[in-house]
């Protein structure tokens, strides 16, 4: 019987944010200076941010445990990690759409998107 050991989160994370910068700066690059707010470049980083900050968290609980005889701490801290998430996702739009700040909502959206298939993509690959 093979041992899963834990998946390299800070790697993780670092691809993550790696690709949020990738994005961002492709965006200001080609993004004209003639654009009045909203900038897309902000809100690509905030749709990126809003995606990886609550996924870091959910990492965070939910790979401190391993090992069968920690099974129910292991079931408790992924429930934990996962209400977690979904309530920093809805704090962090929430945030976003009542500051004063000039935000794209289709920027905000797609950037949000891609760095949930990048989160989806990096677990099938490290699942392997």
């Amino acid at each position: 019987m093979a041992s899963r050991s834990k998946p390299p989160i800070f790697t993780w994370l670092g691809i993550e944010l790696v690709c949020l910068a990738l994005v961002v700066g492709s965006v200001w690059v080609i993004e004209p200076d003639s654009v009045e707010p909203p900038r897309l470049w902000m809100s690509c980083l905030f749709g990126g941010l809003v995606a990886i900050i609550p996924h870091t968290y959910f990492a965070g609980l939910a790979w401190r445990f391993a090992g069968a005889r920690a099974a129910r701490a292991v079931v408790n801290s992924f429930y934990r990690g996962e209400s977690g998430k979904f309530v920093l996702t809805l704090v962090g739009f929430g945030l976003i759409f009542v500051s004063p700040l000039p935000v794209n909502p289709l920027a905000l959206f797609v950037s949000y998107g891609l760095m949930l298939a990048l989160q989806i993509g990096l677990a099938a690959r490290f699942a392997r």
